[in-house]
């Protein structure tokens, strides 16, 4: 308080004096070192004509430390224990406080008699909130950034990972991993991608006073290994609905996930006599081993119910989940279940169930992933299953002629180009 008590004195007597800009630096030089120096000077007092009192004066930035919650921010900066909780009040229906970040910014900013007239706090570069002093209390709403949005196309050949191919383009891990989760139904990129595979995208990426912050959407999507050519098309159809779907307007999505986790390798296949690594004799291994260190998040195949949870027996810390169509998932030897996880509990294609481990009979942490479809165990590797619904006959007109516009981008071969602006 004695900080704000000083800061007030100053800025009344620099009211009252006229200085300008430059005073008021040398004056607020002359207190603590530890009162945070204002970042610009909103509206400088003239001799001529007074400043509208409805703008700030100054404003004051800051940034959150590690560790550090907003509550002690606006402490260091002088605010009481009450104005700390009617502001966070006034920002909870807006966003949650405690997801703030070391580095986000935090501005303050102070009118003419010394008073607090607002606070900005910025999450990242695309959200930023602003709270308000108003006569009956604080007011917290969240704030338009204008953005610039531009359309990207890129192409690219493997080398090494997808991760560290598209790195060397400039490319960030969230465009990645957009990317090959449009494919996560048909292709597998830990055991399929070859070196020397082809991929193309067109994408929006978002710009903020001329800054890069961030990618919009992924607008269309191809991979291109040995004969599997694979392209996806983001279409928004006049009802609202948007997904992706491939060149005959059939949809990306399928009803299960190709794998439950990302992986290192297949450590053993499905397989009725098997020798066993700890038994030593040959025995039916009626699933999916798929080596992952201790921990990896293991992910729902498709939606469902959990119908069992086991802690005993050869497999460990055990999940089953039911699904549609006569489907029944199994993940064993996990390390741990997630959070919350109980029988009865509906669950989201690609939602954590568990995190892989080595618990039961285990040479290793890995899982082993199982697939029972009407009461028989089948291959996980060789099911096909059905897409989503493909987009409305209605609507083809439309999609083939912005699917053509696309299709051109991503160098696809002229003949489907011109078939599908027909």
């Amino acid at each position: 308080m004695k900080r704000r008590r000083l800061l007030k004195a100053c800025l009344i007597a620099l009211g009252l004096w006229g200085l300008g800009a430059v005073a008021l630096v040398v004056l607020l030089q002359q207190v603590p070192p530890d009162l945070p120096v204002p970042h610009r000077i909103e509206s400088a007092p003239q001799s001529s004509s007074e400043p509208s009192s409805s703008e700030p004066y100054l404003s004051i930035p800051d940034r959150m430390r590690r560790g550090e919650a907003l509550a002690s921010l606006l402490h260091r900066n002088g605010f009481t224990a009450r104005e700390v909780h009617d502001l966070a009040e006034a920002l909870s229906p807006h966003m949650n406080i405690r997801h703030l970040r070391p580095g986000d910014e935090v501005e303050i900013f102070y009118g003419r008699d010394g008073e607090v007239e607002s606070v900005e706090v910025s999450r990242g570069a695309l959200e930023t909130y602003e709270v308000r002093r108003e006569t009956d209390g604080w007011v917290g709403e969240r704030v338009p950034v204008e953005l610039e949005r531009r359309e990207v196309v890129r192409h690219g050949k493997l080398r090494g990972s997808l991760f560290a191919s598209m790195g060397r383009m400039g490319e960030t891990a969230a465009l990645v991993i957009a990317f090959a989760e449009v494919f996560a139904w048909d292709f597998d990129f830990y055991t399929q991608s070859r070196p020397g595979d082809r991929f193309s995208l067109v994408v929006e990426k978002l710009y903020r006073d001329g800054e890069l912050v961030g990618y919009g959407e992924l607008k269309a999507a191809r991979y291109v290994s040995g004969k599997t050519d694979l392209a996806a098309f983001l279409y928004q159809d006049p009802t609202d609905k948007k997904d992706f779907y491939d060149r005959n307007g059939k949809s990306m999505r399928k009803a299960f996930l190709k794998t439950p986790l990302k992986f290192q390798r297949i450590s053993s296949r499905f397989s009725y006599s098997r020798l066993h690594p700890v038994h030593k004799r040959r025995m039916p291994h009626l699933g999916v081993d798929y080596a992952a260190p201790t921990g990896t998040p293991v992910y729902s195949v498709a939606s469902g119910v959990v119908s069992g949870i086991s802690r005993k027996g050869g497999g460990g810390n055990q999940v089953n989940i039911k699904h549609a169509m006569g489907y029944t998932s199994k993940y064993l030897h996990l390390s741990r279940f997630a959070r919350g996880l109980r029988v009865g509990k509906r669950v989201e294609q690609k939602e954590v169930i568990g995190y892989v481990g080595s618990t039961g009979v285990a040479t290793g942490p890995h899982l082993d992933f199982r697939l029972v479809r009407h009461g028989k165990h089948v291959n996980p590797l060789k099911q096909i299953f059905p897409p989503g619904p493909p987009v409305p006959d209605d609507y083809m007109p439309d999609f083939r002629r912005k699917m053509g516009v696309l299709a051109g981008q991503l160098n696809l071969p002229a003949r489907l180009q011109l078939a599908a602006a027909e």
